[in-house]
């Protein structure tokens, strides 16, 4: 049954902009799968008619459970093997193996990777499929008229916030920077942790200070073309974004972002916040799950990210993980079929089971918002859902030098227009190629 929602929002958000890659990423988990060499086809034993096909994302299997619970059902004469690969190692095993002409049959792919990959013909056209999605999912995955990923469950990130501990401080929620700077420092003078926040990943800092960006600059008459000046080499980061990174350095300035968080890794940083140890955490659905599992008791919601002027806030996101189809997979017909499953009102819906909050780009499919997001509800209402380094064109993976240097940047190594220039040289290189 169609679910009633506010996803057509959601998706019409993504037209402002669309986001990166995807979705947002797990930072847990191990990478020993990533050293698998399974023969694609390979059958699970003699006696089976099952063929088995590899499925490569970046986030961990219980992300996604729901849905290879339903294809299991759905298409039970292919067997999926899941393969996590932690999101600091994905795309280079990934491009390592394609280049090799071997890799998942399924790539999870980021709009950036999707492009590369479909440019170097290692991906298989979905043009039939893809049809049936909304081009506010699908822009993203084509190239040369073509699309070479099918848009998953569409992805955000904003701060969750524990309405306990806000209550039991008498602290209202923001509106602007400015009033969360003292949100912040509430709690800090009251002895509460203001945000747990695992800095051992570079996304944390790229995501809260990209996010300020965009509602400070990229989200006006100004800034709005900023991206596609930007991957057509017309600008620089450093020289623009200086003034609005200077003013979110106050997180810095103020003890809410530290350097002793680069030794905290995301997982530590969740259950910090879920077992009531700070009062906000930066994460979107796919951490829902895991914060509830830790603390049923806890009263959750979250709230957007803010710039200096009064607004609904933003929200980092947009089309969450493309599923795309290796071209030199030796089962494209069983990928098919599974891909086909997943393009069901029901295939949605399982995706969606791990991911609520999200909306989904295949046309007629529409979900509930979550209570757990009621604070955000104004800013996917006004569509302010955006991702900065989607972009960037065959650069947006330099989104990962960003906040790789960011953390430099935040532990006093260098300068902030030494960071800014790091990233533009390597956006420069990524297009020239």
């Amino acid at each position: 049954m169609k679910r009633k929602v506010l996803s057509v929002l959601l998706c019409a958000a993504m037209t402002l902009g669309v986001v990166a890659g995807c979705g947002s990423s797990s930072d847990t988990g191990s990478t020993d799968s990533a050293s698998k060499t399974e023969t694609k086809g390979e059958k699970t034993d003699s006696s089976s008619d099952k063929v088995t096909i590899r499925m490569s994302y970046w986030n961990s299997e219980d992300t996604v459970q729901a849905m290879l619970d339903y294809l299991a059902e759905a298409v039970p004469e292919v067997e999926i093997e899941y393969q996590f690969i932690d999101n600091s190692n994905y795309d280079t095993i990934i491009d390592t193996q394609l280049s090799a002409g071997e890799g998942p049959d399924i790539i999870c792919e980021s709009p950036g990777s999707a492009l590369k990959h479909a440019k170097l013909g290692y991906l298989e056209a979905l043009d039939d499929l893809a049809a049936d999605y909304s081009t506010a999912g699908t822009s993203v995955y084509g190239y040369n008229g073509s699309t070479y990923a099918l848009p998953g469950i569409s992805w955000f990130e904003g701060i969750y916030y524990n309405k306990e501990i806000f209550e039991e401080n008498n602290v209202e929620l923001p509106k602007t920077f400015d009033e969360f700077l003292d949100v912040c420092t509430t709690f800090q003078n009251a002895g509460v942790t203001p945000l747990a926040a695992g800095l051992k990943s570079w996304e944390p800092l790229l995501k809260s200070s990209m996010a300020f960006v965009t509602a400070e600059y990229l989200s006006t008459d100004e800034g709005k073309g900023f991206g596609e000046k930007y991957r057509n080499g017309e600008v620089t980061m450093d020289g623009t974004w200086n003034p609005y990174i200077e003013t979110w350095s106050q997180l810095i300035d103020n003890g809410v972002y530290t350097a002793d968080m680069t030794g905290i890794d995301h997982d530590q940083a969740l259950e910090q916040f879920a077992t009531g140890g700070s009062a906000m955490f930066c994460s979107g659905p796919w951490d829902y799950d895991a914060i509830m599992e830790k603390n049923p008791e806890l009263q959750l919601d979250m709230m957007p990210f803010y710039g200096t002027k009064e607004s609904a806030g933003w929200l980092i996101g947009g089309p969450g993980c493309g599923f795309a189809a290796n071209a030199s997979s030796k089962n494209l017909d069983a990928v098919k079929k599974v891909l086909a499953a997943i393009s069901t009102a029901d295939g949605q819906t399982a995706l969606w089971q791990n991911n609520q909050g999200g909306s989904s780009y295949l046309n007629g499919v529409e979900f509930d918002l979550p209570e757990a997001y009621t604070s955000v509800a104004g800013a996917l209402a006004a569509g302010n859902v955006y991702c900065p380094w989607n972009e960037w064109g065959s650069a947006a993976g330099a989104h990962e030098t960003y906040g790789t240097e960011m953390q430099s940047y935040l532990l006093g190594a260098q300068d902030l227009s030494t960071t800014l220039q790091t990233v533009d040289e390597v956006v420069s290189e990524l297009l020239s190629k």
